[in-house]
């Protein structure tokens, strides 16, 4: 009998080990549970930006891997024009820069000399069945961001960072869109650096959406606020849209943390916010607006000057933010548990919302709801699972 040497070993061990460096880690829970992406498709690395946008923006189910940063800015040319400055370009005394505003009008400021970066402004549309997955800490989309629209469902974006859309002009770019989408997982993805949102739905219906484990990084050297931290940061005013919005870190930023609901349309927006961790906060978390029925439990506020905006009280939205014992037992019998309640460390004041109505709703989808683990332990636990390379 030959004899196995240890070099043979392991020449036999890597001859024989799978190619594939990574797939989807887990898989969603919440609202976008049953989310597939591309399934069993075998998982492929793009060798080339335009083969990366085909793989991306076609029909066939995919398991894509992003094992590298792609760096989308000046592949579509600049645009030299006239930008909007107003009083939060200026930031007379503020600690950054501000954030002036492409646009065709500019009814409150003057015109200013300003040249963008035309890929940012036009995201790649995410064609249904695909899992768009980051390898490691290395998968970076530079200077582009992702949107799912038109019908298209059943995506997982995992472990990307998008970064770099034109961060200095309002309207210079969106992280993720969703807008006529649905059966959507967006997980333990890093946004920074974006000039208009992070994550934004359309007029249209978003649908069922998980966004969970992810870092929203609002350190920024052009703020809208003049205090070096990112406004824009969720917007979600979708026609029929429920959302999962578990363990995320969403720091330094100063405004729409996150912004819900509209009155320009009929939309109809659930909201589950479970364990997420709200750090230095230079503005306003939670602005809830009516047709929205929101359910907050196990968050943490640390630093946060307004956890929930005043414009909450009075705008028709339903929330239930589980201010006392009380209400955290109510909880049991639409629910079937007793919710967990919020902290508040250093922030301002959290107002007593507790109206029924959001758990006669929630008492529909108690099979989407997700478990809160004990608030204490959010700070450190989100902070070491939240954001990229970390699954």
């Amino acid at each position: 009998m030959k004899k196995t040497t240890l070099s043979s070993l392991l020449t036999l061990l890597l001859s024989t080990a799978p190619t594939t460096t990574a797939q989807v880690t887990g898989s969603p829970s919440g609202f976008a549970a049953g989310t597939t992406g591309g399934g069993n498709a075998t998982p492929q690395t793009p060798s080339s930006l335009a083969e990366l946008v085909t793989w991306i923006t076609d029909s066939t189910p995919r398991t894509i891997l992003i094992d590298r940063e792609w760096n989308f800015i000046g592949t579509e040319g600049t645009t030299s024009s006239q930008c909007c400055s107003n009083q939060i370009t200026v930031c007379a005394g503020g600690t950054s820069a501000g954030q002036a505003w492409i646009g065709d009008t500019c009814d409150d400021g003057t015109w200013i000399s300003c040249t963008y970066d035309n890929a940012g402004q036009s995201p790649l549309d995410v064609g249904s069945d695909k899992s768009i997955v980051g390898v490691g800490s290395a998968g970076v989309l530079r200077g582009k961001g992702l949107r799912v629209r038109g019908g298209n469902r059943n995506v997982i974006i995992q472990n990307i960072h998008v970064t770099e859309l034109n961060p200095r002009y309002v309207w210079g770019g969106d992280a993720i869109t969703l807008d006529g989408s649905d059966m959507v997982w967006i997980d333990h993805c890093k946004f920074s650096l974006a000039g208009r949102q992070f994550i934004v739905s359309g007029w249209g219906a978003a649908g069922r959406v998980t966004i969970s484990n992810n870092e929203f990084d609002g350190v920024t050297s052009w703020s809208a606020g003049c205090n070096g931290r990112h406004y824009w940061t969720l917007l979600l005013i979708g026609e029929e849209d429920w959302y999962t919005f578990q363990g995320n870190w969403v720091h330094d930023v100063s405004g729409r943390a996150p912004h819900l609901g509209t009155d320009y349309t009929d939309s109809r927006i659930l909201f589950h916010g479970v364990n997420n961790y709200f750090q230095d906060v230079g503005g306003h978390a939670f602005d809830v607006d009516t047709n929205t029925w929101v359910l907050l439990e196990g968050n943490y506020f640390d630093g946060v000057d307004t956890p929930v905006t005043g414009g909450t009280l009075s705008s028709g939205a339903l929330v239930y933010n589980v201010p006392t014992v009380d209400s955290a037992s109510a909880c049991v019998s639409s629910l079937g548990y007793i919710c967990e309640w919020n902290r508040l460390a250093a922030s301002g004041s959290w107002p007593s919302l507790a109206q029924q109505a959001v758990l006669d709703t929630f008492s529909e989808y108690t099979d989407s709801l997700v478990d809160a683990y004990g608030v204490a332990d959010v700070p450190a636990t989100v902070v070491a699972n939240a954001g990229v390379g970390k699954i």
